[in-house]
């Protein structure tokens, strides 16, 4: 493409007096506001290429242009030339030229074929035309045939400076229009499209899991109400798989989150293996999954769940060359036309299944059963919870004392405290009721924190010889408010921090032994004693008697109740007595019920009874008179 366009002056636009009379003209196509300046030295930077055969015309053209402040004006020769300039004005999928003005004289190409080809391409449908015609007198048939065709404009030789360059600048401005209207067309396409997807993606996370890809919770709802329906309405039977993981939080807090996210899309993926396309796959939550198959009944569903279990029965993963090995607990609930249960019923009792099977062992499949007792336990919790929480709050624990009978003063010297509920219609609810359900709800802390508190606030009417044990759960010594608690109120009460026994069982000082210890020794310390309570239930008490740092031993109240008819028991209480002499410590003998048996254990040599033949407990310490 051969270029004759001179250098634009820096005053162009003021030497073109024609243009300043036309701006209005370029306003009314392009905006409302003012133009400016700058917005005329754009629109005279644009591209424009001449087209014709008569060199001489071609040169008068781009001359008159380029008078008029055009900077960028360029001439083809002939319509190959054309053709060629505009395949090289081609630059990453735009067309660099802004207008072509065309000679109808042109051979080989007219307006209207030049239309035609443009807007076959993307880069060159917004270019504008204007058609040079030979004629000077108006035709109607022809502007109807050219501008029908997409030529921009039409000019009439001859050529005059007051009519060429403010076409030209229109046209120019349109093209400018164009693109700037193809721009926010094709931002628009683009917006939707992005709108589209995210909508898509926004629909797939309703009723799908972010991380594994499986449906959902609201998913899994949806399928079983279409579940029930077919149920009920064509007398088939379904089955829904609950599947929780053990042991999974174990990988989770040793190698942390991705660790555990890796897993979870690895048994996502085991999971569509095993069961075909059309079951509801679905991620329930942290590690817990379920599986909606429909028409299948209650034998092949016990046989596919086993099948289920034996695949994640050693289920082996990896991390960073660490090998975990898992297991799943499956429930199952059947879903018959029997049934008048809900979605909401049959996630429930799916759930409930899961539960007991993990309650009997994990590893294993349970079918649920209204008949579980796991689940009537796992009630009396949440009945009992709020109850417990109630009772904190509004001061309805009390607490009750048993005497404890010193052998060798022959005189009661020791109470044990037991704590007592009292409910809303006064009934008195005992230590069995709810202290399980505290400790599984992980409010036994408060309960012991309160029994301390509570425990020496009444030893200040005691009399100074008489001590008080203080029955304590096994995951209090992890509590870092006990021991302050205790140094509390050893100050402001002035007791003898020798009056003061806590007892701790055995099986408890057992599952938290070093921790425990710790405690143990830090308590020691402030003067106060231990006992270790139901002595000999386990199988290490001797081993753990070595190096558990206690004064007194409790001797489980097993080997007591029939210690007169037992010679079994005879020999190993006794030699629980020696031992416990042997090493230091005191011994107390639990349930003496019978004088019998407190004659044969204080042949023994046993140091402290308790139990029924001494006193039952009783609300409230006993004054000093009756001490």
């Amino acid at each position: 493409m051969a270029s004759q366009c001179p250098d634009a002056d820096d005053n162009a636009v003021d030497e073109a007096p024609i243009l300043k009379r036309e701006v209005s003209t370029v306003k009314a196509v392009t905006t409302d506001a003012p133009l400016t300046t700058a917005d005329v030295s754009h629109l005279l930077d644009k591209t424009i290429l001449l087209a014709g055969d008569n060199a001489a015309d071609l040169v008068f053209l781009q001359t008159m242009l380029s008078l008029s402040g055009f900077r960028r004006v360029f001439v083809a020769n002939g319509a190959d030339d054309l053709m060629l300039a505009m395949r090289h004005a081609i630059n990453q999928e735009k067309c660099d030229i802004d207008l072509v003005i065309l000679d109808t004289q042109l051979s080989g190409i007219t307006p209207q074929d030049l239309r035609l080809t443009l807007d076959q391409f993307d880069e060159w449908r917004l270019i504008p035309i204007i058609a040079l015609r030979a004629q000077s007198q108006w035709d109607h048939a022809q502007i109807l045939t050219d501008l029908g065709h997409g030529v921009t404009s039409l000019l009439y030789r001859p050529l005059t400076a007051e009519s060429l360059p403010p076409t030209v600048m229109t046209a120019l401005a349109v093209k400018q229009e164009r693109d700037l209207t193809y721009q926010k067309q094709q931002q628009i396409e683009d917006e939707n499209a992005q709108l589209k997807v995210m909508e898509a993606r926004l629909q797939f996370s309703v009723n799908h899991d972010d991380l594994t890809g499986l449906a959902n919770r609201r998913r899994l709802e949806h399928a079983l109400e279409l579940s029930l329906t077919q149920v009920r309405h064509f007398h088939t039977s379904s089955a829904l798989f609950y599947i929780d993981l053990d042991s999974f939080k174990v990988l989770n807090d040793a190698e942390g989150h991705e660790a555990g996210d890796n897993l979870l899309v690895q048994v996502a993926n085991s999971l569509r293996r095993f069961f075909k396309v059309q079951d509801t796959l679905v991620r329930i939550g942290s590690d817990e999954f379920a599986v909606l198959v429909d028409n299948l009944d209650r034998q092949t569903a016990l046989n596919r769940a086993e099948g289920l279990r034996n695949l994640f029965d050693g289920y082996s993963f990896e991390h960073h060359g660490h090998q975990y090995h898992l297991s799943a607990s499956i429930g199952v609930k059947c879903i018959t036309d029997s049934d008048k249960t809900t979605v909401g019923e049959v996630l429930s009792h799916a759930n409930q299944a899961c539960y007991t099977a993990k309650k009997r062992g994990r590893n294993r499949v349970h079918v649920y059963s209204p008949e579980d007792r796991e689940m009537h336990t796992l009630r009396h919790s949440v009945e009992w919870a709020p109850r417990i929480r109630a009772a904190l709050k509004q001061g309805h624990f009390i607490l009750a004392f048993q005497p404890i009978y010193g052998l060798s003063e022959e005189r009661v010297n020791h109470y044990e405290c037991l704590i007592r509920m009292r409910g809303d219609d006064d009934t008195l609810y005992y230590p069995n009721d709810f202290i399980p359900v505290a400790e599984a709800m992980g409010l036994i802390h408060q309960i012991d924190l309160w029994v301390v508190n509570r425990a020496f606030d009444l030893m200040r009417t005691l009399p100074n010889d008489i001590s008080v044990a203080i029955n304590l759960s096994g995951n209090i010594f992890l509590d870092q408010n006990l021991y302050p608690l205790v140094k509390r109120k050893l100050a402001e009460t002035g007791i003898d921090p020798s009056r003061i026994v806590f007892e701790i069982t055995e099986t408890s000082a057992i599952s938290n032994f070093e921790q425990s210890k710790k405690m143990v020794i830090r308590l020691r310390e402030l003067g106060c004693r231990f006992a270790l309570d139901d002595f000999g239930a386990g199988f290490n008490s001797y081993s753990y008697l070595k190096h558990f740092p206690v004064d007194i031993l409790k001797i489980d109240g097993g080997f007591i109740i029939d210690l007169d008819n037992d010679p079994v028991d005879q020999l190993l209480v006794k030699s629980m007595i020696d031992i416990a002499h042997s090493l230091g410590k005191k011994v107390v003998a639990e349930y003496v019920e019978r004088a019998s048996t407190m004659s044969l254990l204080k042949a023994y040599g046993v140091d402290f009874v308790q139990g029924y033949l001494i006193g039952k407990p009783q609300a409230g310490l006993p004054s000093p008179e009756d001490v």
